[in-house]
């Protein structure tokens, strides 16, 4: 397979291994408690890491270019719903181990054929991969954030997470009629942004070191992972690490903007 591809699959084992050694050891009470995601308990969220992993090798097996089917996913969705959160918990690490373990063996055709079409766009494996890996990543702080209000994102995620950040961009930005261009630099790694949201269409493209300071609404620096948070709803006051801003109100005006995904 490819370089890409199994340097995502190797994320996907340390997220994993991650994810498990938290989750076997939280308590029925914790299973129950509010995650992040105010609409869903820890036990929730490791429902849907089981079901995401369980449709992952469900197209992972398949030769069938449209699985799973949209009869498949409601049929997986509703047996995870119908379990205890007890039985949400192991079973999701059960299944998550079971899909990775997949994925380490599989060789680059049965990789390839992870390709699917997703709102219209042909998805290369590469970036099927990168978005469980984002989504591992997002949904493993959910729960570490519950009982450690001080996590941040694994290290390990935030490549894959910015390798599809043109595509959550997508969904993840509220409507803004005008036009707003930021500078953000970031740390860990060090990197150099331009933010745009111009004609209804957000972007984060790499900033041209002589960018006119006139066009721009204002500048931002942060870590790396917490501009990943940003962008998926996950930068509340109380969970922003130390941080500079071109004014005081920049940073609530992009958290109005990047509501959650």
């Amino acid at each position: 397979m490819t370089t890409e591809a199994a340097d995502l699959i190797t994320a996907l084992r340390t997220l994993h291994d991650a994810l498990a050694a938290r989750a076997l050891e939280l308590t029925p009470e914790q299973l129950r408690e509010g995650s992040y995601d105010t609409e869903w308990t820890v036990a929730d969220v490791l429902s849907h890491i089981g079901s995401g992993a369980e449709l992952g090798l469900v197209r992972l097996r398949s030769d069938e270019e449209d699985a799973p089917t949209a009869e498949e996913s409601a049929g997986v969705w509703a047996k995870w719903n119908a379990r205890t959160p007890e039985q949400q918990a192991v079973e999701a690490i059960a299944v998550d181990e079971e899909y990775v373990a997949a994925l380490e063996t599989c060789d680059e055709p049965t990789v390839a054929g992870l390709a699917r079409q997703l709102a219209g766009l042909d998805l290369e494996a590469s970036q099927i991969l990168a978005m469980r890996v984002a989504e591992m990543t997002m949904h493993g702080w959910d729960i570490a954030v519950t009982f450690d209000e001080n996590a941040t994102l694994p290290a390990v995620g935030v490549p894959g997470t910015f390798h599809m950040l043109w595509l959550t961009l997508r969904f993840a930005t509220q409507p803004y009629d005008g036009e707003l261009r930021v500078r953000i630099l970031t740390s860990d790694p060090d990197r150099d942004y331009v933010l745009e949201i111009v004609a209804g269409e957000t972007r984060l493209n790499p900033s041209d070191k002589n960018i006119d300071s006139t066009a721009l609404d204002g500048e931002l620096q942060l870590p790396a992972e917490a501009l990943l948070r940003l962008f998926y709803g996950r930068l509340d006051q109380q969970h922003t690490p130390p941080h500079k801003a071109s004014d005081d109100a920049l940073l609530d005006r992009l958290r109005a903007l990047f509501k959650g995904i």
